[in-house]
């Protein structure tokens, strides 16, 4: 079964947390790709059903092992069972975890990308509150980068996507476009904001 390093080093392509990451590995991210879902899948399923099952508690404890479980539970779960309710299953813990680590600075030692992935279990959240947690962490981060330095325009688009968030948030209570894997029925509302392309 992969370890930590493995995680990290597959999805930001080192082990350091503070390291620079490529865009080789930042164009996979956010593009929805079968492929690449598939790979995660055969590459790091059994580390996700672990993860989900409470099996990795051992990765617990260090900063590279807690980072490789959030993103097991937080990014691979979206990747691995997109469009079915397994995909959030993974988000209490994931959120636990990323709120320890910000509590403890640990994202003040991490570089830009990791330090918004770090953040997105907040963002992920389906409450106000953690809406609110999620905005003043991403607030935090873009400020680190003001203008003119190196990660700037990045660390501002993190901030304007956990604004969208938050506004989804405000206006529905819920995340709308999870409604159908959940098992929830749309508002009429929340239908015509389905069909006019809402979602992330």
């Amino acid at each position: 079964m992969s370890q930590p390093a493995e995680v990290l080093k597959f999805w930001f392509g080192s082990t350091q947390l503070d390291a620079t990451v490529e865009p080789l590995y930042r164009q996979r991210w956010f593009t929805r790709s079968d492929a690449f879902d598939n790979r995660i899948e055969e590459d790091f399923g059994p580390q996700v059903e672990a993860a989900l099952a409470g099996e990795l508690d051992g990765w617990r404890g260090s900063p590279g092992g807690e980072m490789a479980l959030i993103l097991l539970c937080d990014q691979f779960t979206r990747n691995i069972y997109r469009g079915s309710q397994q995909a959030f299953a993974g988000d209490p813990l994931a959120r636990e975890l990323a709120l320890a680590a910000i509590e403890r600075g640990d994202d003040r030692k991490m570089g830009l990308y990791q330090r918004a992935f770090l953040g997105m279990p907040l963002e992920h959240g389906e409450s106000p509150q953690m809406q609110a947690r999620s905005v003043a962490y991403f607030d935090r981060l873009r400020r680190d980068y003001p203008d003119g330095a190196e990660g700037a325009a990045e660390a501002e688009r993190f901030y304007q996507y956990a604004l969208a968030h938050r506004e989804v948030i405000e206006e529905f209570g819920r995340y709308p476009h999870r409604n159908a894997a959940l098992g929830r029925d749309s508002t009429a509302d929340e239908q015509r904001w389905l069909e006019q392309g809402g979602g992330f």
